[in-house]
């Protein structure tokens, strides 16, 4: 094992020395003397593609490949021939240290240059990634573990920030922004402020905020409050796509009998922990957003959801259940009586 893996190393830089061996012969095959082919070359390496005093911007996106990024110069005009730069980078193992985000550089920089920088290059913009269902104080813990933006500040002006959007007109002063936060991956400054993020996250669910949708939340007489709020219930409760639309008949099935949804989600978001069931005493516990003690919606959403469990608010399916568990997969089962639902207890262990 131990010697394995230099001959492994060997075989992989070969292919590398080949392929420029062969940059240098094509030029050659086609009938150009070999003396052009490596002025060609070596002119590709050490002059600037489109030589000025000028900055030009480009973004590497999360989980590029060393190629993509080749392609992102070419197209930014910052490099001529993506095979030449991509193949040297390899040779000279200068392809492996380019961090996702958004950067400057100079057009006077040749490919030589441009590979040295971007080793030691510090992005302009880094990206933040917000998973769905996140709420605003797991999202102010993840902003601390990036070290960017402070996660207080977050907290902070997701309650008592001024922000002017119609959407917003149903919340009381002193709401937080919980469900209206979008969640995504954000190109954010590196001396950018919680209030940048969270109007990033606002102009977000504003642009899929769409007349249509919009329309569809008014035939169900929801104000978007409401809908992010159910939204909010099914992003936590269902884990697969295709749960999504039943999770949301369930609850429409429930508020229209009248019933309490009992969403253990719900209970969670009020006891203010993150964990894997919910005991009899949790389901005690005495506040608005506990769907075991009183009926109709919580106060507010308790999450921020993506667009899939929004879309499935909108668009739930029509069933006759009332009832649902999730297995140790993650999987949804449903009932449309107490007799069904003792019997899925039974199956899966619950009872």
């Amino acid at each position: 094992m131990a010697e394995a893996a230099p001959r492994k190393r060997s075989r992989a830089l070969g292919c590398v020395q080949w392929a420029l061996i062969i940059i240098f012969l094509l030029p050659a095959a086609l009938g150009i003397p070999g003396f052009f082919a490596y002025s060609w070359v070596d002119h590709q390496l050490h002059q600037p593609a489109n030589p000025s005093s000028a900055k030009v911007r480009f973004v590497v996106q999360p989980g590029s490949s060393f190629h993509e990024v080749a392609d992102t110069l070419h197209r930014a005009g910052l490099v001529d021939s993506v095979t030449v730069f991509d193949l040297y980078a390899r040779y000279k193992h200068l392809d492996r240290n380019v961090q996702a985000g958004a950067y400057e550089l100079s057009r006077n920089l040749t490919m030589v240059q441009i590979l040295q920088a971007l080793q030691t290059a510090v992005p302009e913009e880094i990206y933040i990634a917000i998973p769905e269902g996140y709420t605003i104080k797991k999202t102010a813990a993840l902003l601390d573990q990036g070290g960017i933006i402070k996660g207080s500040d977050y907290l902070a002006q997701a309650v008592t920030g001024q922000y002017n959007y119609d959407f917003l007109k149903d919340l009381a002063a002193g709401t937080s922004l919980e469900g209206f936060l979008f969640p995504d991956t954000y190109l954010v400054p590196r001396t950018g402020t919680a209030k940048q993020l969270i109007t990033l996250q606002l102009n977000a669910f504003q642009a899929r905020w769409t007349a249509s949708r919009k329309a569809l939340a008014e035939q169900r007489r929801l104000s978007p409050l409401q809908v992010l709020t159910i939204a909010s219930m099914i992003e936590r409760e269902a884990r697969f796509d295709a749960d999504r639309p039943l999770v949301a008949s369930v609850i429409y099935n429930r508020l229209q009998a009248g019933w309490p949804l009992q969403i253990d989600a719900t209970v969670l978001y009020a006891k203010g922990v993150w964990q894997s069931s919910v005991t009899t005493d949790d389901r005690k516990i005495n506040s608005p957003y506990n769907t075991y003690l009183h009926t109709g919606l919580p106060p507010g959403p308790i999450a921020n959801p993506g667009i899939k469990a929004i879309d499935a608010t909108l668009q739930p399916a029509q069933t006759g259940y009332f009832f649902y568990l999730s297995d140790p997969q993650g999987h949804n089962h449903y009932a449309r009586t107490n007799e069904e639902f003792a019997q899925l207890l039974k199956q899966y262990g619950l009872q």
